[in-house]
């Protein structure tokens, strides 16, 4: 089993997964959480391993419980939890998530992608909540605007990627109709006009709501602060290079780059109010 800090640094993440920002008391449990996640997820979407994945669960169920000999991370995860009181159910939902993406490949409009995605990245941000102490009402909902963004925008970057890799499109069946877009159209060489128009109305939605979730660097202190501001600054970044390209994003996936972490970071500490891709005026597809 690989080291938990190890697989936070060895796959590529937009955002920043328990970085050096992070006081180091807590950065191994950032990393053990992203750690468990991240092998779940693996199962699922590179494996499409349903017996793994379930093996995964019980081996969780395993070492909250005392019972048999799980993997070495998950007993790690179980005495995170326990010493954080970590909600247990959080994840669950977590599996739950991964567990659809094996038995779910298409969505019919954007009440069952918000439904995947309340279990899919939503859990997330409220364990890093949990784990710094900030779980307090008003800042639950905010986190979950941020966390369910950062998802959609992750799924515009690999739209065509999940569709000739998994089949499967996270893109909304109506929103696609609504704009005349076909299925073969995501795994193309060039972006329709169509397609496109549909990556308009998520980067809207996105940079929505990282605007709505933006107080909550406010609501918090210290590094997890300028952790979050780091991540939004990153996310916000993507979007714009997204919205600059004409969110042709079949011919060339948007991302961050090494060499962007110093500007990103001067920005988290320098930039007390959202990025102008988050709180400027909405940007549609070139036609």
């Amino acid at each position: 089993m690989e080291d938990a800090s190890k697989v936070a640094s060895e796959h590529y993440e937009n955002f920043p997964v328990g970085s050096l920002l992070l006081q180091s008391n807590l950065r191994p449990h950032v990393h053990r959480i992203y750690a468990f996640a991240r092998t779940a997820d693996d199962l699922a979407d590179e494996a499409r391993d349903l017996a793994g994945l379930l093996a995964w669960r019980r081996g969780l169920e395993d070492a909250l419980t005392g019972r048999g000999r799980p993997p070495e991370l998950l007993r790690d995860l179980a005495s995170t939890i326990r010493e954080f009181a970590l909600p247990e159910a959080l994840f669950f939902d977590l599996l739950d998530a991964f567990q659809q993406d094996l038995t779910q490949d298409r969505y019919e409009d954007a009440d069952q992608l918000m439904a995947y995605c309340r279990k899919s990245a939503d859990p997330i941000g409220r364990l890093l909540l949990h784990l710094h102490d900030r779980t307090q009402a008003e800042n639950l909902p905010l986190s979950d605007r941020i966390c369910t963004a950062l998802q959609i925008l992750n799924h515009a970057q690999d739209i065509k990627d999940d569709y000739v890799t998994r089949n499967r499109i996270y893109l909304p069946q109506d929103l696609m109709d609504r704009h005349r877009v076909k299925e073969a159209d995501l795994g193309a060489d060039r972006t329709s006009a169509g397609l496109r128009a549909c990556l308009a109305s998520w980067g809207d939605f996105v940079r929505d709501s990282f605007a709505q979730g933006w107080p909550l660097t406010r609501r918090l202190e210290g590094r997890f602060a300028l952790e979050l501001k780091a991540i939004l600054q990153g996310a916000a970044l993507v979007l714009d290079r997204m919205q600059r390209s004409g969110f042709r994003v079949l011919e060339r996936r948007p991302r961050i780059h090494k060499s962007d972490a110093p500007e990103l970071l001067l920005r988290s500490l320098l930039q007390p109010w959202p990025p102008r891709s988050i709180a400027g005026p909405r940007r549609r597809a070139n036609s």
